[in-house]
């Protein structure tokens, strides 16, 4: 072997070796904090005065109503006696609720 070609390999080596070692240290993580933090739990917030204006505003305002239309308990659609009871005297097969109001079917 030529003198030349073992100066080229050992360049490479070292060119190798140095950029190995600078991403071992830049990739490193930094280091977490390991100390320990006393938890503390919170309790609900109670505002008397924000409970009692909520009371208010559930009393004094009136839910929209539709003329015609019968109020029932269920958000989804689901057979609801009440709803029966409207709709099967009309000679509808069944009623069902649906986002709290009765529909015939």
């Amino acid at each position: 072997m030529s003198l030349p070609f073992l100066k080229v390999i050992n360049v490479f080596l070292l060119i190798a070796v140095t950029a190995c070692l600078i991403h071992a240290v830049a990739g490193k993580p930094n280091p977490r904090d390991s100390s320990v933090v006393e938890e503390q739990s919170l309790g609900p917030i109670h505002n008397e005065e924000l409970d009692a204006k909520l009371k208010i505003e559930a009393t004094t305002t009136p839910e929209p109503k539709i003329p015609g239309r019968v109020s029932c308990d269920f958000e989804e659609a689901n057979e609801d006696a009440v709803c029966q009871e409207h709709c099967l005297p009309k000679g509808y097969t069944y009623g069902i609720c649906v986002s709290h109001t009765c529909s015939c079917i």
